[in-house]
């Protein structure tokens, strides 16, 4: 391990984990942790500030990295580097990081952290060392990120990690990695974020951004470094199905099937069917009249609902992991092995599959930090899953998977994306969670906007400006698909079916 301590990204000094000194040749952070990857191509390469030398936490920090493709720092993730402006144009979970737990985001900070000396070493393209320290570490986690690299906020990499503190962008920084990462639209939005909430008016700062190089994208040659991490999965390799049901009996029955001709074969698979009728019964005959090689758990209920369905499902399970399945999906026979050799190469706690439908064509290629969670391709392991619940708020709505992916995250645990462990959807056409359902809200004259679930899930789960920004957003997109095209009257409309929206959304169930 060697470690680049800085003041202000001036390197003070370069020590190896046992504190011998260690020559090197530049004077600013940025150039000297891509020499010293240079010259120890097989060390963890670390950045810390002197105010945070005394509360490195180096006794753990060798198990923090458990694989040579991650990217961890920690900072006051409150106020991160480039202000929580950046909410403004970007709505992904990497924004609203919990400073208690390991969180995946590409929001990086100087104050400490570190990545494999192997993965500055695989970068293909030019690294721009002509910034600070701070914006060379988020440009380099923003850009690597898509491609693979697993980046985090770490409380553990401090022994007092309140103790932290960050470095703040200028406005000028701000446009310039808004250039550089977004397209040139963002800009505009920025500027009118900021001049509507924040009464700042950087115009010519915006002009000056405009006029900036973009740079030519980072590209990493991964091939090169290989998923190795150190934790290791319990043994035997346990796995409960939990599969919500409606009407799709035949579906099912195929969904059952390819579970038995698994090469490794689930604990159990614990089906919740629901049927409305009052009267109704089982539809499911073949669960009594064939034979299985695992233990089924049927739930009859006359309430419907895939939140519902999947908390009474996920409350029967005892095995180490919970997959996450629907009853109209197939897979082949070699789908639970190749889980658990992907938990085992990663150290993952949830993994997303692919998820696609007849004649889709999967195009990511690399296994990498995922923004979305589907709850019928998912795999969660116990510790994380029987914390977590599906959100009777949302019930009938929408966004209970996001939720459920965003619980996920804040409980410690990243959503990693493998796109080789391949589960067809087929999206059948009869069955499922089809009826509308009548909401309090039917017949107001003004129909809220968005739904209150979409207005819930985001309030819950997101910050102000990711808020604010998609308002307007919705603004923009919204006038288009609708009639009124007067924009005063339609300016009038929207305010009041937001305000609508927020209403509704807090009297939705509170969370059980």
């Amino acid at each position: 391990m060697i470690i680049v301590y800085h003041i202000a990204g001036l390197v003070s000094a370069v020590e190896d984990d046992l504190g011998n000194p260690v020559s090197y040749h530049k004077k600013v952070a940025t150039e000297v942790l891509l020499e010293c990857a240079k010259q120890f191509p097989e060390k963890l390469i670390l950045w810390c500030s002197e105010q945070a030398r005394e509360f490195i936490n180096l006794s753990d920090i060798k198990k923090l990295f458990h694989h040579r493709r991650l990217m961890l720092s920690y900072g006051d993730v409150t106020h991160p580097f480039l202000s929580n402006h950046i909410g403004y144009i970007e709505d992904s979970p990497f924004i609203k990081v919990n400073p208690d737990v390991t969180y995946p985001t590409w929001q990086m900070h100087s104050f400490i952290g570190g990545l494999h000396a192997s993965v500055l070493n695989a970068i293909t393209t030019k690294i721009d060392t002509n910034k600070t320290l701070d914006f060379f570490l988020n440009m380099l986690s923003r850009k690597l990120q898509p491609r693979g690299l697993i980046c985090q906020s770490e409380p553990r990499l401090l022994k007092e990690p309140n103790l932290a503190n960050s470095q703040k962008a200028t406005t000028k920084e701000l446009y310039a990695f808004i250039k550089q990462n977004y397209k040139k639209r963002w800009l505009f939005f920025m500027l009118l974020m900021q001049v509507r909430y924040e009464k700042l008016f950087p115009v010519f700062t915006l002009i000056g951004a405009l006029f900036l190089e973009k740079k030519t994208a980072l590209e990493i040659d991964f091939n090169e470094i290989p998923w190795d991490s150190t934790l290791s999965i319990e043994e035997p390799f346990t796995v409960d199905v939990v599969i919500p049901t409606l009407g799709r009996k035949e579906y099912l029955h195929d969904v059952l099937l390819d579970f038995k001709n698994q090469s490794h074969l689930p604990e159990r698979i614990i089906i919740v069917e629901q049927n409305p009728e009052p009267h109704s019964k089982t539809a499911l005959d073949y669960i009594a009249s064939e034979e299985w090689p695992f233990e089924i758990i049927h739930i009859f209920t006359h309430q419907t609902g895939a939140c519902n369905a999947r908390n009474l499902a996920i409350a029967k399970s005892n095995a180490d992991w919970v997959f996450l399945f629907d009853d109209d999906g197939r897979l082949e026979p070699n789908v639970l092995n190749q889980i658990k050799h992907t938990l085992e190469k990663t150290g993952a706690l949830c993994i997303n599959m692919s998820y696609l439908q007849n004649g889709e064509v999967e195009t990511n290629k690399r296994i990498k930090q995922w923004p979305y969670f589907g709850s019928g391709c998912s795999l969660v392991h116990k510790n994380i899953i029987n914390k977590a619940f599906f959100d009777m708020a949302l019930e009938h709505g929408y966004g209970e998977d996001v939720d459920f992916g965003m619980q996920i995250r804040n409980l410690g645990a990243d959503v990693l994306y493998i796109p080789e462990i391949q589960i067809r959807h087929l999206k059948a056409p009869t069955g499922g969670f089809r009826s509308t359902p009548s909401f309090p809200w039917k017949d107001d004259k003004i129909q809220p906007k968005p739904s209150p679930q979409i207005m819930y899930h985001r309030t819950k789960n997101t910050t102000l400006e990711q808020l604010r920004g998609y308002k307007w957003i919705l603004f923009f997109k919204y006038f288009r698909s609708q009639s009124i095209k007067n924009p005063f009257t339609y300016v009038r409309y929207y305010k009041k079916a937001w305000s609508s929206s927020r209403l509704w959304a807090s009297k939705l169930p509170l969370d059980e």
